[in-house]
């Protein structure tokens, strides 16, 4: 009877913590892959708040307290300069990932917010990148019908600008946290440039290689069905003919993946003859990858490829703690059809 109640205090406290945690992550990385399409369109959001704490009744009060100010755009292929910055991702890309993904469009939603109160002003950011993906599959001495995917490029960041052109703003870059304030409140820009806190505003928003953290601290659920993913709202997709589906999710912060962890920094500015407090905050990683397919994931070096197979061996478990015998069988085969791969990545 004790061993049932503490069996149950585990699982309650496991439920609440991963509940709870996944309700405040923001989503930074979704996709939908299937080996047989080999195309997708993976969402990277990038999230981050800065925060200036002032006195009530000082200079930058006096300025900003009042300030409720939204810059949205989107940008897409017709876009000046969105050409540029999808060339220069795919560069990052092969050269920190040795992946053979390749974008070849894709599309921006940029918002950025300045809210204001007697002590303090908010400025938050939120740009999401979507790209059009292909390549994601690769060649395999498979003959069981299986396929391989990569899963390197998830994981990635860029330290270029990414300017893009934007009617009835300019010049404006979409990575540096620096430009929001550069094209509204450009006098402020040009102080926070001399002094500690502009360090804050030139990290860029376009890191996500958080996402790359190990599969194996992403909980894995199967669902031979599909149903269990409809009916739970992760936005499964029937793609490439498979209603068989595995889900990876990252951010849950269970016992057995760890706590993600947001990315904080402070700094001090002195404005306008008023002494800031500036604080910056980028919210834990989390994602999730939908797999047409029951999918093992292999680890050789710092490459993670998935194989993938259109039915999961009998008795497969359905979420993460432990695979039968079958499906270790399979990694031991997975392990020979990866190899050229491997190899034929080492020496790029």
């Amino acid at each position: 009877m004790n061993s049932f109640r503490f069996i149950m205090i585990i699982f309650l406290i496991t439920f609440t913590v991963t509940t709870i945690s996944s309700n405040v992550y923001a989503a930074q990385m979704t996709t939908v892959l299937s080996p047989q399409l080999n195309q997708a369109q993976p969402v990277f959001t990038a999230n981050r708040f800065i925060t200036f704490q002032f006195d009530q009744g000082s200079e930058l009060a006096k300025k900003y307290a009042n300030v409720d100010q939204t810059v949205r755009f989107k940008a897409n292929s017709s876009t000046p300069g969105m050409a540029e910055l999808i060339s220069g991702i795919n560069r990052d890309i092969s050269t920190q990932k040795q992946s053979p993904i390749s974008i070849e469009n894709g599309t921006i939603d940029y918002t950025g917010s300045l809210k204001g109160s007697a002590d303090r002003l908010i400025i938050s950011y939120k740009v999401v990148f979507t790209p059009s993906i292909s390549g994601f599959t690769l060649p395999s001495n498979n003959t069981g019908g299986a396929s391989l995917v990569d899963l390197d490029w998830r994981g990635f960041h860029t330290t270029r600008p990414l300017e893009l052109q934007i009617p009835n703003i300019g010049n404006m870059s979409i990575n540096y946290p620096m430009s929001l304030l550069q094209v509204t409140y450009p006098e402020l820009a040009k102080q926070l440039n001399s002094t500690q806190a502009k360090e804050i505003f030139q990290t860029p928003l376009f890191n996500f290689d958080d996402i790359g953290t190990p599969m194996d601290r992403w909980h894995f659920l199967f669902d031979p069905t599909g149903s269990q993913a409809s009916t739970a709202g992760s936005g499964f997709q029937e793609l490439g003919g498979s209603r068989v589906v595995s889900i990876y999710s990252l951010g849950e912060s269970s016992f057995r993946e760890g706590v993600m962890e947001a990315k904080e920094s402070d700094a001090k500015a002195t404005i306008d003859g008023t002494n800031a407090n500036i604080h910056s905050s980028t919210p834990p990683p989390s994602g999730q990858i939908q797999i047409g397919g029951f999918a093992t994931v292999s680890k050789s070096g710092n490459s993670e490829i998935a194989y993938v197979s259109a039915n999961a061996p009998e008795g497969t478990a359905t979420a993460t703690g432990g695979f039968p015998l079958q499906v270790l069988g399979i990694l031991g085969g997975m392990m020979a059809a990866v190899s050229v791969f491997v190899l034929w990545k080492a020496r790029k």
